[in-house]
C-alpha cells in the first residue's frame, strides 16, 4: 500500500512538473520593409511584393517552387486538350481558410475576376479567356489563341473563393490604379501555408500557420507566426535587425551593408535581380508641363536619347548603389528570354553630345518637365531620383522632381498625370520577356495590350512582332522574335533603362532562407533555428 502510494505521489508530482512547464515557445518571423503592402486582393496591383506577401495566403493552380521550377500547388496535374485549352485536376481535401471546400466553381470565379476589365492584374493573365467546369475537381481553362506561357500566367493567378467573395460582394476585382477598394483589400481567405490574423494599415500585419493546410505534412518551414511591419525609416530598420527585434529586411539600403556585415548575429544577403530600374518618358501630344512651340519634345528620338546621353549611370552606380550591380542597357536582364547584350542600348554619358542633339532638335534652350518618383519602394530612388534631376538640368531641361508614397505616386504614374515616371520591371511571374513586350511596350488596345504603356508609345512593327510571338510554340523562333522587339525598342527609348536593381536583405543568424534572384520572400520554404 506504502509502495503504492508512494508511486501515485510520484506520478502525480511529475505531472504537476510538466503542468508548471510553459508551452513550447512560438516560432515567430518578424519582418521589416519599408512600405506597407497596399492591398490584400490579389487581383488589384501588379507588384511583386505585394504578391509575394499574398502567396503567403493565397495559393495558384500552379506555383514556382524553391529552385525556380513549375511544379502543381492546388492542381496535381494538367493537360493540353487542344491548341487553346488546357484541362487541371484539381486538389481534393482542401480547405480555404475559412472552412469552405475548394473545388472547380473557385477556379471559375477566380479566373473570371482576374480577367475582368477592372482587375489589376489583367496584363498578368493576357492569354487566359475563361474557365470551364468539368465536373466537382476538374476545370478546363480556355485561351484566347494558342499560348506558349499560359502557365507562366497561371502561376500569378491565385485562387479565391467564391462562396466568400460572394458573401462580401467581392466578386468584381478592386484596382490601386483605379484607387478601388473592396472587402478583399483588407480581408483574405485563401488555402495557403498562413493566414491573416489582423492587419492595421500602414503599421502591422500579423499570419499565423494554417494548422488546417493541405501541405502541412510536407511543409518546410517551421513557423507559427509572421510579423510584418512596414518601417519607413531607414535608420529605425537598421537599428531593428542589429537589436535582434527583427529577423528580416528584405530591403536593406545599400550604404548600410558595410555596418552589417561586421556583425556576427546578422547574415547579409546581396544578389543581382531580374528587374531593370526605367525613367518613363511622356509620349503623349501632350505634356503635362506644358508643350513647347505647340509640340511635345519627349515625342523626338534625338530629344529622348539626348536625355539618356545627359545621365551619368555609371557614377549612379557606383556612388548612389554602392558599385552593388551594374548600368542596364537592355529592357530586360540576361536571365530572361529575349535578352541579347550585343542589340542593348549604345549610347553612354555624353553631356555636350546631348546638348548639341537638342539644338538640332529644336531646343536650344531646353524646356519644363514634370518629374515624379516613389518613395520607399525602389532602392535608393530618391537619391537617384534627384542625381538625374542634376543631370538634366546641365543640359536646360528643368524637371519639377516630386516625391510620393505608393499609394499616391501610382495613379500618377498610371494615368499618364507626369512627364517621367520611374518604373522597375522583373517579367514576373512570368520570367519571360513576353511580360514587357505586351504589357510596355505594345501600344494600348483598352484590353490584354499596353496596361503599362505609360508612354503611350506605339509602333506597328513592335506590335506585329509581339502579337506574333504570342501564339508561336517553337521556343527558339519565339525567343528570336521577343529579341527583335526589344532590339527596336531599345533604340526607340521610350524608357530609359538605368540599372539592375540589387536585391539586398539582412537576416537574423536564427532565420534560413533562400533568396532568389526575382526578390520574393518565400517564407512557407523558411525555418527557425
Amino acid at each position: 500500500m506504502m509502495k503504492l502510494k508512494t508511486v501515485a505521489a510520484c506520478l502525480m508530482a511529475a505531472s504537476c512538473s510538466l503542468m508548471a512547464q510553459p508551452a513550447m515557445a512560438e516560432k515567430v518571423v518578424r519582418w521589416a520593409q519599408q512600405s506597407d503592402i497596399p492591398t490584400l486582393d490579389p487581383y488589384a496591383f501588379a507588384s511583386t511584393p505585394a504578391l509575394a506577401f499574398q502567396n503567403h495566403i493565397y495559393e495558384g493552380l500552379v506555383q514556382w517552387n524553391e529552385q525556380l521550377e513549375m511544379e502543381g500547388a492546388l492542381a496535381t496535374r494538367w493537360e493540353q486538350r487542344d491548341d487553346t485549352t488546357l484541362r487541371f485536376y484539381l486538389r481534393e481535401g482542401v480547405r480555404f481558410h475559412n472552412g469552405n471546400d475548394f473545388n472547380a466553381d473557385d477556379v471559375v470565379a477566380s479566373i473570371a475576376r482576374v480577367t475582368h476589365p477592372d482587375s489589376g492584374i489583367r496584363g498578368n493573365a493576357s492569354s487566359i479567356k475563361e474557365a470551364v467546369k468539368v465536373d466537382e475537381y476538374t476545370v478546363d481553362i480556355r485561351l484566347s489563341s494558342k499560348s506558349p506561357i499560359a502557365l507562366n500566367e497561371l502561376s500569378g493567378i491565385l485562387m479565391m473563393d467564391k462562396e466568400w467573395m460572394e458573401e462580401h460582394r467581392a466578386l468584381e476585382p478592386t484596382s490601386m490604379s483605379k484607387g478601388t477598394e473592396g472587402y478583399a483589400t483588407n480581408n483574405t481567405n485563401g488555402t495557403g501555408p498562413f493566414r491573416l490574423e489582423s492587419r492595421r494599415r500602414d503599421a502591422e500585419m500579423v499570419l499565423v500557420k494554417n494548422a488546417d493546410w493541405w501541405n502541412g505534412d510536407q511543409a518546410q518551414h517551421n513557423i507559427d507566426r509572421i510579423i510584418y511591419k512596414p518601417v519607413s525609416s531607414d535608420a529605425t530598420r537598421l537599428a531593428g535587425i542589429l537589436a535582434g527585434e527583427f529577423d528580416l529586411v528584405s530591403d536593406v539600403p545599400l550604404q548600410d551593408l558595410p555596418r552589417l556585415e561586421k556583425e556576427k548575429r546578422v547574415e547579409v544577403m546581396v544578389r543581382p535581380s531580374l528587374r531593370v530600374i526605367f525613367l518613363s518618358l511622356n509620349m503623349a501630344d501632350e505634356l503635362n508641363a506644358g508643350n513647347v512651340d505647340g509640340k511635345n519634345p519627349l515625342q523626338d528620338r534625338r530629344v529622348r536619347e539626348a536625355m539618356h546621353m545627359a545621365i551619368d549611370r555609371e557614377a549612379i552606380v557606383k556612388k548612389i548603389m554602392r558599385g552593388m550591380t551594374d548600368v542596364a542597357n537592355t529592357f530586360v536582364a540576361p536571365a530572361i528570354a529575349g535578352f541579347d547584350a550585343e542589340r542593348g542600348v549604345e549610347l553612354g554619358y555624353d553631356p555636350e553630345r546631348a546638348k548639341a542633339l537638342l539644338a538640332e532638335a529644336g531646343y536650344p534652350k531646353g524646356f519644363k518637365l514634370a518629374f515624379d518618383c516613389e518613395q520607399g519602394y525602389y532602392l535608393n530612388a530618391e537619391q537617384w531620383c534627384q542625381a538625374v534631376q542634376r543631370y538634366w538640368a546641365r543640359i536646360g531641361i528643368d524637371s519639377s522632381l516630386n516625391v510620393h508614397p505608393r499609394s499616391v505616386y501610382s495613379q500618377i504614374r498610371d494615368n499618364g498625370r507626369t512627364d517621367v515616371a520611374v518604373l522597375g520591371w522583373a517579367n514576373l511571374p512570368l520570367y519571360d520577356a513576353y511580360s514587357i513586350n505586351q504589357q510596355l511596350l505594345h501600344s494600348r488596345d483598352g484590353g490584354i495590350y499596353g496596361a503599362f504603356n505609360i508612354p503611350r508609345f506605339k509602333n506597328d512593327t513592335i506590335d506585329r512582332l509581339i502579337e506574333q510571338s504570342n501564339t508561336e510554340l517553337d521556343q527558339q523562333v519565339r525567343a528570336d522574335l521577343m529579341g527583335e522587339v526589344l532590339a527596336l525598342a531599345q533604340q526607340e527609348l521610350p524608357f530609359l533603362p538605368l540599372h539592375f536593381e540589387p536585391v539586398a536583405w539582412a537576416t537574423s543568424d536564427k532565420l534560413s532562407i533562400t533568396q532568389n534572384p526575382d526578390n520574393v520572400v518565400r517564407l512557407w520554404y523558411a525555418s527557425l533555428n
